[in-house]
């Protein structure tokens, strides 16, 4: 099997009026919170732009080793809560939506001039 990228990419609006605390949380505590978890490559937040996120207009794409770190962040949040603590304090700030797994497999692609 080749090698694929899968992200995470989990959803949020800022809370009305919380803008400048939500900033803060995201470079003091959030992307610290996504990175500290077991199986993260990479964290980054986008800013969807002409309303394409619909009522969620941020965007967190976290890039995880596989399938399997779902098992290891359920142990880690379970030994070491403390990491996590960032996430209740977020919920002052934002408002968490939905998530979704994306990701690009070689294999799902047909190689340039193959059928």
């Amino acid at each position: 099997m080749g090698v694929y990228q899968l992200y995470e990419v989990a959803t949020a609006k800022i809370r009305p009026g919380k803008t400048g605390d939500a900033v803060k949380w995201w470079e003091e505590k959030g992307k610290a919170a996504f990175e500290v978890a077991p199986g993260t490559k990479t964290v980054r937040a986008y800013a969807v732009q002409f309303g394409f996120g619909g009522e969620y207009g941020l965007e967190i794409w976290r890039e995880i080793d596989d399938y399997g770190t779902y098992d290891r962040l359920d142990e880690d949040i379970l030994a070491h809560p403390e990491r996590y603590a960032a996430f209740t304090e977020s919920l002052e700030v934002l408002e968490w939506g939905p998530s979704r797994l994306m990701g690009d497999f070689p294999e799902s692609h047909f190689p340039i001039g193959e059928e």
